[in-house]
C-alpha cells in the first residue's frame, strides 16, 4: 500500500509513504541513528548519549531493520507488525516508522508504536502525523483497536505532538538505556479510529 503525502517543508514535493522493503534497511539504519541521536541529545543523560553514539552504528541499526523485515516477509500468516518509510521525490528516505500488535495483550486489540522518526528537514510539516495515521490504518486491519506509544519523559516536544493528535497520558514506565533507567510517559488512543485519516 502506498500513500502520497503532502510535505509543506522547504523541500517541497510529494512524499511517498509505503511499506518498507528489505532493500530499504541500510537507508533506514542511517536515518534512524542520525535522527535518534539528534532528537534525544537533550533528553537522556550525557553519558548514555555518548555511549549510544559510540556503540550504535547505522550498520547495526540496518541489520536490525533487515532482520525484522525478513521475519515479516517469511511469516505466511502475515506478521502482526508494520514497517513504513517515507520517500522524497529524489528517492531518499525521510521518515521511518514501526508498530506491532502488543505482545502482552492476549486479545490482540492493542498496538504499540516502536519507532517514529522524521528527518529534521521534514519535521513540523505534517509528515509525522501522516506516518502515525498510516500506522493506525495498517494496525486497524490487524484487529487493533487501541494504540500506545512511549515517549521519554523529558521530551516535551514529542508529548505536545502526540497530545495534539489526541493522545492521552496513561502512566509511566522505566526503560533501560544502557544501564540508565529513564522514565518514559505512555500515550494512548483508546479508540484507534480517532487517528485514521479523514476522507
Amino acid at each position: 500500500m502506498e500513500v502520497v503525502a503532502t510535505d509543506q517543508s522547504q523541500k517541497a514535493g510529494a512524499v511517498l509513504i509505503r511499506d518498507a522493503q528489505v532493500l530499504d534497511a541500510p537507508a533506514m539504519g542511517e536515518l534512524m541513528v542520525t535522527t535518534w541521536l539528534r532528537a534525544h541529545r537533550a533528553h537522556i543523560p550525557a553519558g548514555a548519549w555518548h555511549r549510544r553514539r559510540a556503540s550504535w552504528t547505522p550498520e547495526d541499526s540496518a541489520a536490525g531493520w533487515e532482520r525484522h523485515l525478513r521475519d515479516r516477509d517469511a511469516d505466511p500468516g502475515g506478521a502482526q507488525a508494520c514497517y513504513l518509510v517515507a520517500e522524497d521525490p529524489a528517492g531518499s528516505l525521510v521518515a521511518v516508522a514501526a508498530a506491532a500488535v502488543a505482545a502482552n495483550d492476549p486479545t490482540g486489540s492493542t498496538g504499540e508504536v516502536g519507532s517514529l522518526y522524521v528527518d529534521p528537514d521534514h519535521q513540523r510539516h505534517g509528515l509525522g502525523r501522516q506516518m502515525l495515521q498510516q500506522l493506525a490504518t495498517r494496525l486497524g486491519t490487524m484487529g487493533v483497536r487501541t494504540l500506545h506509544i512511549g515517549v521519554i519523559a523529558t521530551n516535551v516536544d514529542a508529548q505536545r505532538f502526540y497530545e495534539a493528535l489526541g493522545g492521552h497520558p496513561e502512566g509511566e514506565r522505566l526503560f533501560d538505556e544502557d544501564g540508565d533507567l529513564l522514565p518514559e510517559r505512555i500515550y494512548a488512543w483508546p479508540d484507534l479510529t480517532t487517528l485514521l485519516p479523514q476522507p
